[in-house]
């Protein structure tokens, strides 16, 4: 998902640059769209803390720009697409994405576990209960988590090595193995609950589907900012070339640069 930036509709502008000599043009322009793609990555962060729920850094962090060159005259801004452990067997692109085009959540990796265990029923997914500790950001918290899935047996090893609660005396000492169980009404599965001593609780519902409405105007706020900003960005290059400010390393970057 990405939002593209280029260099029209500022014709006085564009025609001061094109009479800047030698390799200059295409320098100012990648400049000025290099900054204005910054600027909208910044605003872009803004508007996800104001519209989405506790946001955690590593979203918002996840807004990356992709660098105009001097032979390629086009700025974008994108959500990281890559996964990583950091973000649990999914992109931020995936829970973005229904953000802002509207529609399904995708599966997590928790749920990927729990399904091919055949514990998670297919058609459903999991939401934390009354029963689970949440982290800052109103998820559940990844060491409950990783807790369930070892002591339902749901964590796939690397290499010989597993994560799953096991009747060593440590595991037994921890006691997730007897702690969580799921939840059934009747023959139904509907959740999983942990039982410690005489105190019970469900952690986690298994429901339908989760359903997002339109609340990340993505591509509204990259061409507002563009709209506001490329022109006068534009006339700074074209300064900064005169004055021999340009840069010369027009390399991806992720991060806002400083305005000269």
């Amino acid at each position: 998902m990405k939002a593209s930036i280029k260099a029209s509709g500022f014709a006085e502008s564009l025609a001061a640059v094109q009479a800047l000599a030698g390799d200059l043009p295409g320098r100012a322009l990648a400049d000025a769209l290099n900054h204005t793609a910054n600027q909208a990555r910044q605003a872009l962060t803004v508007e996800m803390a104001n519209v989405f729920d506790r946001p955690t850094p590593f979203t918002l962090n996840a807004v990356r720009v992709l660098n105009a060159k001097p032979n390629s005259l086009e700025a974008a801004v994108w959500v990281k697409d890559e996964k990583d452990n950091a973000s649990k067997g999914m992109a931020p692109e995936d829970w973005v994405a229904p953000q802002v085009f509207g529609g399904s959540r995708s599966e997590k990796k928790s749920e990927t576990l729990l399904r091919a265990k055949g514990i998670l029923p297919a058609g459903k997914f999991i939401a934390p209960v009354s029963g689970a500790r949440l982290d800052a950001y109103g998820n559940i918290s990844r060491g409950q988590m990783v807790q369930i899935l070892s002591g339902l047996s749901a964590i796939e090893g690397k290499a010989g090595y597993t994560a799953n609660a096991s009747d060593k005396w440590r595991s037994i000492r921890k006691g997730h193995a007897q702690a969580f169980f799921v939840l059934r009404r009747g023959k139904t599965p509907i959740g999983i609950a942990e039982r410690r001593g005489k105190s019970m609780a469900m952690v986690l519902a298994f429901v339908s589907q989760p359903q997002y409405r339109r609340r990340l105007d993505f591509h509204g706020v990259v061409e507002r900012v563009a709209d506001a900003n490329l022109e006068a960005n534009i006339d700074k290059a074209i300064t900064d070339a005169l004055t021999g400010n340009l840069p010369s390393n027009f390399n991806r970057r992720s991060q806002a640069q400083p305005r000269r």
